[in-house]
């Protein structure tokens, strides 16, 4: 997948799952649900979801939580991924 699909998988899910989109200060668009912010990053080699419960840590673009993942995934596991990293 390209880095337009897999930004549109992601941000599909949470709009699906009710996420709020916000803009933050440093950050730029991010997504909140339960309390928490998500962004996602599409780089050249990977693509990244970063999140925090602290929206001080979010507006200044230093989330707690990082993980980098292939662009070589299926939709299915994109969904599946988003899933377990809401279910903590």
């Amino acid at each position: 997948m390209n880095r337009e699909q897999i930004r549109a998988i992601v941000e599909n899910r949470f709009y699906g799952l009710g996420a709020e989109r916000v803009e933050l200060a440093s950050s730029g668009i991010c997504w909140t649900l339960y309390g928490e912010f998500f962004k996602v990053t599409t780089p050249k080699d990977f693509w990244v979801l970063e999140w925090t419960d602290n929206r001080s840590y979010a507006e200044n673009g230093c989330f707690e939580d990082v993980d980098p993942m292939p662009y070589d995934i299926s939709e299915q596991e994109i969904l599946e991924y988003i899933d377990g990293v809401l279910q903590g």
